[in-house]
């Protein structure tokens, strides 16, 4: 997360997240599932203005900064302003906890695809309590503004404090920072169409069965000694049972990819590790044929 001051506006990039090692261990009492994953915080950003207003209000502007692919059937998943933005609701809940009335108007420069798995609008929401912290002067310390993100969702607390790679436990609100060896590199696609993160959880079976390690995923991981086995995801089937662009998009990267090829999330976006960021690119130049996904070559930031 950059934070910048620009006179009286406060302008935030905010990163996007691979999930490079996914495990569902069971539901919880609460329904939610407890998960073990390790995130990777990658260079493509959402950009966030705040700017103060005399209102007490919050008032959220969402704009594209991508091309629209050819889809049919308009399955492009839509961008919504309302209340049920986390946006608008991480802004919701500092005014609960504080009495806080002053007003803010936000430009959300949306880059990071929505439904694919990548964390944008939860990266969104805790940009918005880190920025409305600095601009109202709340003095929230970061202890309270993670309990606020766990209310937020899953992935939230992730990004508040912007790892570079995490593990993250319980529903995603236990993060323990993991340090790379080097940088990684990838290319992700993401299939014109989304997923719901609640339908793929519900798809999911908690069938008596393995489960995959996450320490040993993370030894091979800082000795970078990964291959196409260590790249585990138990939401991969249920998603591709919901969705055939996931199961087609993986299908086409394996062909393809010489690294370690997964899902990140709960779908849709998928990608291939790569050796070099100039061979995500090339790989990413080959894959952009097809102009019903979106495309990108990315790496883990610095």
């Amino acid at each position: 997360m950059v934070v910048l001051h620009q006179g009286p506006s406060l302008v935030i990039h905010t990163p996007a997240k691979l999930n490079l090692f996914l495990e569902v261990l069971g539901k919880r009492p609460d329904g939610y599932h407890s998960l073990e994953t390790v995130m990777v915080s990658v260079g493509l950003y959402d950009s966030l203005v705040f700017h103060e207003i005399e209102s007490n209000q919050t008032r959220l502007n969402c704009h594209r900064c991508e091309s629209r692919p050819v889809v049919e059937n308009n399955a492009f998943p839509t961008l919504p302003a309302g209340p049920d933005n986390l946006v608008v609701r991480a802004a919701g809940l500092l005014r609960q906890l504080t009495g806080c009335e002053r007003g803010v108007r936000i430009d959300l420069l949306k880059r990071i695809p929505m439904q694919a798995g990548m964390g944008g609008g939860s990266s969104d929401a805790a940009a918005t309590l880190v920025g409305l912290n600095q601009l109202w002067g709340l003095g929230l310390e970061s202890q309270t503004l993670h309990r606020l993100a766990a209310q937020l969702g899953s992935d939230v607390n992730f990004f508040l404090d912007s790892p570079i790679a995490a593990v993250c436990r319980g529903r995603g609100e236990v993060v323990e920072t993991v340090r790379l060896r080097s940088r990684l590199h990838s290319v992700v696609v993401c299939p014109a169409s989304g997923l719901s993160t609640s339908e793929v959880f519900q798809k999911w079976s908690d069938e008596t069965r393995p489960t995959e390690s996450v320490a040993e995923f993370i030894n091979q991981l800082q000795c970078g000694s990964l291959s196409h086995r260590d790249v585990h995801n138990a939401l991969e089937r249920p998603a591709q049972e919901l969705n055939k662009n996931v199961d087609q998009t993986l299908f086409n990267l394996r062909r393809i990819a010489s690294g370690p090829v997964g899902m990140s999330g709960s779908g849709t976006s998928c990608f291939a590790l790569c050796q070099t960021s100039r061979e995500a690119r090339g790989l990413a130049s080959r894959l952009r044929a097809d102009r019903s996904q979106r495309v990108f070559a990315v790496s883990t930031r610095t």
